[in-house]
């Protein structure tokens, strides 16, 4: 017996003791709190319900614990007794192991006494490596006495193989303790991984249940899933960063917060890179001791027992590194992603809302203001500006603020799960090293290290190149991001513009440079597989052959075992390239959050007083930077006081800052002198809205704000009202009344339930600002902020919302603050007047005090007067009286007819995105074969794969005649296959090693050795060259593949109806646009080429397989039902779960988009902390998806692993049993039996990634058979329209053949070049008439003909490319103030000029005249200067650096250019000053003589002279006439709404031309 046997006893014991400690100190605490009994379980998880804590239960694992420890003890006590003094083993030994039952019998008593369930875990794994140490002690003492025992005591035998098979079986119940009853959080179910035994987590059994589910109905949905755990969940990792991550950059902080998860991470990748060399240690042993055996005798027990060695250290290090994997997602990727996703998310609802075209214009954005940088666009051509650095752009842009979470988080939360590659690769290249020299030694490693030094700058090289390609591809990405965001949120207006062929082109020029980009990415990738299949290549085949050369002769157990480290060495040095990539682009993305974690947050600047005030104050739009204050809009000297309780009013020409005054209250501007007082608004937890009731309901602090652009929700009507209060009926009740959603609600079949699309899509102008007027009214403020709700109301709406909602009920005793051009209008009731213009205030102070000094009558000037209001309440569009049961307010296809039901489900305005089902659909593969290349491409394509194979397995012969070139040597060359996964080939690191057999003790070096190597390398060289180019070929078919999907993706999309647009949010569109085709771009091709490369090497393994033995070939297929069996289970699971991660990335994006949209909103009414709880949720759902598809990767990955590991223990087993099989035989079957099985694994895991990335392809495909509007029809004349003549007979339109009409039998004629007023209340079909103009809908039927052709024959294209529209929402596109007037470049200069010199924005209506300001501290010159006198004026993102009525104006001098003979106006001037619109309306008169126009119009002032007006009532034309003859009608609409307006005479002057 060795003499260290009793060091090993005594050790063991004393570890067993200590590990025995905690189990005494809970015995201590369970003594010292015996009437302690646990109720109900809860931790930071979650809590457990009654039914949960009664379905839980330990008794059967702690019955089992203390039988075990039990019977142990007796036999321990047993084989004490029965052992000979004499024995191999000393008394002193065996009672030193009956000690350690006897601990470990304490430990049970302990687990038993236990009451809490997860200190009764906590022993249990106690227990179990107490109980493996102590089996690892028995086995170790028997094996070395084991055939002496056989020999001479048989009872002791059985007694030493019970002990150790009890020592194993308590290992195993220790493990098997559930550790706490499921919890609960919100009622929904935490994951399972923290609730069940330590068995079941380690192995990565806890998803049963869900793999079962799955299997059963062929599909899961989000419900069946889990939720996450408080390591995970986005509210508790944030939360957590607070508390944990201090003053650090970004990087440290990640580290500083995660560092225990990375020293673990790290750790056992140290154990790791040890355990990998295991098997192939093992392996070493086992082939020298079947070297060194006399052939024809017996195998020793050692040789046996290397086999369980073998079994032991392959399923350890397999074991391992499935755990490290797991670990790096579930505790460092998907945490990390989520903790900066809702870091950023968190920062934008705090951050300053500063955007801009270009660097210098950020000042301006977001407001009513125009653009005030001098010379910007020079700038921007010069390149100092405008196209500097990419974070600055990154910043100014929503979309790259959305790209921070669905990029750059990503990135780095990837790179958190793969860093432990660096130190892994280091730890395995010195350990491989190591072993390398102690078999090969130093000169043979040398010499072939010295060919793969030759080749390192060559890869080096590459590797660089590859990098800058990566680069450019990421930034080229961004750049399609962007436009293709842009098109799809201007889509209505490129519709209304035929100018689908120009956005095809402009976003496939994008998409061109992003392919040219993929294909430089793909032509490097290539050379670098070139050289990491070259370099291992020539590594192994230079150093045996210096080997050999240098001994004369080469072992089996020496080639077969350095092959296999080798092959090691090759993983590990082909990770380092690509992983310092990846940590490049980690750093990038580290870097561009960090900056935006950095940027300037908006910052309380106002003091605290009980009423609004400006003292002297000078305040301008934030930006991010420090920028001359020349460069900026600034209102200088304010100094006004708004009286608490009462109404008061903001007014001005359109731009000069009243939309900046009102920021100024919100605290959304930079103060730079002077002081703010604003009362501070109680917080979100101070406020207590749940407990709100009609005594305590207005809180006189807080603030409700509408926005200029109305901010809508994509939720029902009521809940954007509620906007997160609780329901009270009767406030409820009158604030639809006093806002006059009365009748909008009542129309609508689902009523106030209703949805409503992103952004109000499905709703009229004023129906949008009417929605957003009620939630201000319903909120618990006490401060109302009002930014020009009047201007898309029609006058007598406006009048009744004025009365009835400003100063009605609702309103008493709240502060009201009102931006208008309405003077005229709220002069009886408002208190306070403030007049802007020139870059300050003009005129201050109570209205009563500006009548007096005469100061009102001047301001009234450039407003609508109290006349022009009541004549256009005569004539107005909604009457509140008027009876109407049916309409339509645009795309809502919902029926509007008011229907009596009980209580349906409300019509989804906007539906769930689908999901396809069970197996990706054969049509997908079809259509993504035929559009990459065709099936002949594909023929030849994995004809080169197999000829690539061929060539592995012609290398193995070659070796076999060279090894059997010998007579006294009987060969079997073991193949090498050189060819390695690439394209994370760390996280897929599938090998094809062939197998190069050696049948004989020894090769003997002899003259043939240059030849036989010689042609060896040769053959390797061609099938490296082979190899290379099988990438080349899948490569290019990828990039042909992705160009098709793409144009035909664009050219449906561009070209679907506008129904289906309005429907489908912008965030589920651009998914098929990026992270769709990002993965059909970069990953479809390699996770195919790795796949066929896989089954191929499989198919060549079982070939190879033949010639050693038919039961081996049995077991292969036994382990490939067992695989495909596990491959199926998974596949039926991560299906569905892929398809649906990939919907849950949509609402996330869309949730940030639309905040970003309304943050000025969202913070006004103090709501932030909503929607970052929202955003929590949805992150939290995206987390859910991750998480479980990669723990169903690592239940399987584990199960084949194991199953590949008993595996080679089988063929090992098998290889002993056979008779006459020598050492290089056994080298051989070895080999075959360690590849065979990872190329099962591979080919069923790579078939399971081909599928999932598939999805990617499937929901492309899926939206490119999209049914599209028609796209034939005939080519009008060349010059039609000539005259603009329109007939309308006996229309019908509806929305959906299952709706009913909306237009109801219309029938009206326009004469060429008449001017044509529409009116009609909402609903009335006024905006169905248009989109029936523009073929939006089809007709019924009817007709319409322009010129005498029928639209409804005539192509789309030529139709809407021959009329012309100015929409209430102005769409205007980044570019220049150029770009958007002549998008391709048909006019001059000096036309574009002219048409803005005729909508008056050239003058003082558009520019902002130079003022000197009156403050000590600025320059006297300070001047704020006309963006406009610049055509290559920087132009933002949706137009955003302009005002609402700047971007009208500026939509309506495109239409001058293009000098239409049809225009349609709808309400094209509704959101400037009444002076400008007057210049406007003579504008339109002067220049449009030529043509025909249709104006929908609210304000009678733009019509009431007009040739003819059509009212429309219901769906029909109620009257058509000429002003003269409707007036004349007795009794008719048009004559009852003149008659009701009470300034009869004065709209009798107008419609007669009496005084005009």
């Amino acid at each position: 017996m060795p003499d260290d046997f009793p060091t090993l006893f005594e050790a063991g014991t004393a570890l067993v003791g200590i590990l025995t400690l905690p189990a005494v100190s809970a015995v201590v605490e369970r003594l010292n709190h015996r009437d302690v009994k646990l109720d109900i379980y809860e931790d930071d998880d979650g809590r457990a319900t009654p039914e949960s804590m009664k379905a839980f239960s330990t008794t059967r694992p702690k019955i089992a614990i203390l039988l075990f420890a039990a019977i142990g003890l007796v036999i321990s006590i047993l084989l004490v007794l029965v052992t000979q003094r004499d024995s191999a083993v000393t008394l002193e030994n065996l009672a030193l192991i009956a000690a350690s039952w006897g601990s470990l019998l304490f430990q049970a008593v302990a687990i038993a006494a236990s009451r809490h369930p997860v200190t009764t875990y906590d022993l249990g794994i106690y227990t179990f490596f107490s109980a493996l140490l102590l089996g690892g002690i028995v086995f170790t003492q028997s094996s070395a006495i084991a055939e002496r025992l056989l020999e001479n005591d048989i009872l002791s035998a059985w007694l030493w193989s019970a002990e150790l098979s009890l020592s194993l079986c308590l290992a195993v119940a220790g493990l098997s303790i559930p550790r706490r009853p499921d919890v609960f959080k919100n009622g929904e179910m935490i994951d399972r991984m923290n609730t069940v035994s330590a068995f079941d987590r380690f192995t990565f059994s806890w998803p049963a249940s869900v793999l079962a589910l799955a299997s059963k109905k062929k599909n899961l949905d989000l419900i069946d899933l889990s939720r996450p755990d408080h390591n995970t969940r986005a509210a508790d990792v944030s939360a957590d960063w607070k508390r944990r991550s201090g003053q650090h950059r970004l990087w440290v902080s990640l580290i500083v917060v995660h560092k225990w998860a990375f020293v673990l991470q790290w750790s056992l990748t140290f154990v790791s890179s040890i355990l990998n060399f295991a098997p192939q240690w093992v392996i070493l042993q086992l082939l020298r001791s079947l070297e060194a055996r006399t052939p024809g005798s017996e195998h020793g027990l050692d040789i046996w027992i290397w086999v369980i060695w073998l079994l032991v250290a392959v399923i350890s290090q397999s074991w391992l590194e499935s755990y490290i994997y797991w670990l790096s997602w579930a505790e460092l990727t998907i945490p990390v992603r989520a903790q900066l996703a809702a870091l950023i998310f968190e920062k934008a609802m705090r951050k300053k809302d500063a955007k801009g075209a270009d660097k210098t214009m950020d000042a301006n954005l977001g407001s009513d203001e125009p653009s005030t940088t001098p010379g910007a666009a020079a700038k921007d051509k010069k390149g100092k500006t405008g196209g500097g650095d990419d974070e600055d752009k990154m910043k100014k842009s929503k979309q790259g603020t959305v790209n921070l979470i669905g990029v750059d988080a990503k990135r780095v939360g990837d790179f958190s799960a793969y860093q432990y590659l660096f130190p892994s690769s280091v730890f395995k290249l010195v350990i491989s090293l190591a072993f390398l020299v102690s078999l090969l030694g130093w000169k043979a490693l040398l010499s072939g290290f010295s060919a793969m030094l030759a080749i390192m700058p060559v890869n080096i090289f590459f590797s660089k190149l590859y990098a800058s390609a990566q680069d450019r591809l990421m930034k080229v990405r961004d750049e399609k991001l962007e436009v293709v965001t842009e098109a799809l949120q201007g889509i209505r207006q490129i519709k209304f513009s035929a100018l689908e062929p120009e956005w095809e082109k402009k976003i496939g020029q994008v998409r061109e440079r992003e392919l040219e980009a993929i294909w430089d990415v793909y032509w490097r990738d290539t050379a670098l597989i070139a050289c990491w299949i070259t370099s291992p290549l020539l590594l192994s085949a230079i150093s045996l052959a210096v080997y050999a050369w240098n001994t004369g002769s080469l072992t089996p157990s020496v080639a077969f075992v350095s092959l296999g480290v080798f092959k090691a060495l090759e993983v590990t040095l082909s990770v380092v390239p690509e992983l310092t990539t990846d940590l490049v682009d980690c750093w990038i993305s580290i870097k561009r959050i960090e900056k935006y974690l950095d940027s300037p947050e908006v910052e309380r600047t106002a003091k605290d007083a009980t009423e609004v005030a400006f003292d002297n104050a000078s305040i301008a739009w934030p930006c991010d930077e420090e920028v001359a204050e020349e460069d900026r809009f600034v209102l200088r000297g304010v100094s006004v006081t708004f009286p608490r309780g009462e109404l008061s009013v903001i007014s001005g020409k359109t731009g000069t800052g009243k939309s900046l005054m009102l920021a100024a209250i919100l605290g959304e501007v930079d103060v730079l002198e002077g002081d703010l007082y604003v009362p501070r608004a109680p917080s979100l937890s101070e406020r207590h809205d749940d407990k709100a009731n009609k005594d305590n309901w207005v809180i006189p602090d807080a603030v409700a704000y509408v926005a200029q652009i109305p901010w809508i929700e994509n939720a029902s009507i009521k809940d954007n009202i509620l906007f997160g209060l609780p329901y009270d009926a009767e406030r409820y009740t009158k604030t639809v009344d006093v806002c006059a959603l009365r009748k909008d609600v009542a129309m609508l079949t689902d009523g106030e339930n209703t949805e409503i699309g992103m952004n109000g899509i499905n709703l009229s102008g004023g129906q949008k600002w009417r929605i957003t007027l009620a939630r201000a009214i319903y909120s618990r403020a006490g401060l109302l902020v009002f930014d020009d709700i009047f201007s898309a109301v029609d006058a007598h709406v406006g009048r009744h919302i004025f009365e009835k909602c400003l100063n009605g009920e609702l309103a008493a005793g709240r502060t009201r603050i009102l931006v208008t051009h309405h003077v005229a209008l709220c002069e009886a009731k408002a208190k306070y007047l403030v007049e802007l213009g020139d870059g300050k205030v003009l005129y201050a102070g109570p209205v009563a005090d500006l009548r007096e000094d005469g100061v009102l009558e001047r301001i009234k000037i450039h407003e609508q007067t109290h006349e022009e209001i009541e004549a256009d309440e005569a004539v107005t569009a909604v009457n509140s009286d008027t009876n109407s049961e049916d309409g339509q307010s645009s795309l809502d296809g919902g029926v509007l007819k008011k229907v009596l039901s009980l209580k349906p489900t409300p019509r989804k305005f906007v539906e769930e995105e689908t999901r396809e089902q069970g197996a990706v659909r054969k049509q997908v593969y079809a259509t993504y074969l035929k559009d990459s290349g065709g099936y002949l491409f594909w023929v030849f394509v994995v004809c080169v794969f197999a000829l690539v194979q061929g060539f592995s397995i012609a290398r193995s012969w070659w070796l076999r005649i060279w090894t059997g070139s010998h007579d006294e040597e009987l060969a079997r060359g073991r193949i090498y296959n050189d060819t390695r996964e690439h394209g994370f080939a760390y996280t897929i690191g599938v090998q094809q090693t062939s197998i190069h057999a050696f049948s004989a003790p020894s090769i003997q070096v002899d003259d043939n050795l240059v030849f036989y190597l010689g042609i060896y390398v040769l053959l390797a060289l061609v099938s490296s060259l082979a190899g290379t180019l099988r990438y080349l070929f899948v490569y290019i078919g990828s990039v042909r593949a992705s160009r098709v999907l793409f144009e035909k993706l664009n050219f449906t999309i561009l070209r679907a109806p506008i129904r289906w647009l309005d429907t489908v949010p912008v965030g589920r569109i651009l998914n098929r646009y990026t992270a769709d085709f990002n993965v059909v771009d970069s990953q479809l091709a390699n996770t195919m080429s790795f796949g066929t490369s896989s089954l191929l090497g499989l198919v060549g393994v079982v070939i190879a397989g033949i010639f050693v033995s038919p039961y081996t070939i049995l077991i292969s297929f036994a382990l490939l039902s067992i695989c495909l069996y596990y491959g199926i289970l998974y596949l039926d699971a991560a299906r569905p779960v892929k398809r649906l991660e990939s919907t849950a990335k949509s609402p996330v994006f869309e949730q940030f988009g639309s905040a970003l949209a309304g943050v000025a909103t969202i913070r006004g009414f103090n709501k932030a902390e909503v929607y970052i709880e929202r955003m929590y949720r949805k992150l939290d759902n995206s987390s859910v998806m991750t998480w479980h598809l990669f723990l169903f990767n690592r239940w399987m990955g584990w199960r084949m692993a194991c199953v590949g590991s008993f595996f080679a223990t089988f063929v090992s087993i098998l290889i002993l049993a056979t008779p006459g099989i020598d050492s290089a035989l056994a080298g051989f079957a070895l080999a075959f039996a360690l590849e065979f099985s990872a190329s099962v694994m591979w080919t069923v895991r790579l078939y399971a990634n081909v599928e999932l990335n598939m999805n990617a392809a499937e929901r492309i495909i899926e939206y490119t058979e999209l049914p599209t509007e028609p796209l034939d029809g005939k080519k009008p004349p060349a010059a039609w329209p000539t005259e603009g003549r329109i007939e309308v007979e006996d229309l019908v339109v509806a929305y959906a053949s299952d709706l009913p009409p909306v237009l109801k039998g219309v029938t009206f004629s326009v004469n060429r070049n008449e001017r044509i007023g529409v009116v009609g209340r909402t609903g009335a079909g006024k905006s169905s008439l248009t989109l029936a103009l523009f073929r939006f809908v089809e007709a019924r039927s009817g007709s319409i003909h322009i010129d005498g052709q029928d639209i409804s024959k005539i192509n789309l294209h030529d139709l809407r490319s021959r009329l012309a529209i100015i929409p209430q929402d102005p769409v205007l596109f980044s570019g220049t103030i150029r770009s958007n007037l002549d998008p391709f470049h048909h006019h001059t200069d000096a036309e574009l000029r002219d048409s803005l010199d005729r909508v008056h924005l050239l003058t003082d209506s558009g520019a902002i005249t130079p003022t000197p300001t009156t403050s000590p501290t600025l320059a006297s010159n300070a001047k704020n200067i006309n963006i406009f006198n610049n055509l290559d004026s920087p132009i933002a993102e949706g137009g955003l650096n302009l005002s609402q009525g700047q971007r009208q104006l500026l939509c309506l001098a495109r239409a001058i250019v293009s000098r239409p003979r049809v225009m349609v106006l709808d309400e094209a001037t509704s959101a400037v000053d009444m002076h400008t619109d007057g210049l406007i309306q003579r504008s339109i008169r002067e220049e449009f003589t030529d043509a025909t126009l249709l104006v929908i119009a609210h304000r009678l002032s733009t019509i009431a002279d007009f040739d003819r007006i059509l009212v429309l009532s219901d769906g029909r034309v109620a009257e058509f006439g000429s002003p003269r003859e409707l007036w004349d009608v007795e009794g008719g609409v048009f004559r009852g709404m003149c008659d009701e307006s009470g300034e009869v005479e004065r709209l009798r002057g107008v419609i007669l031309g009496e005084g005009i």
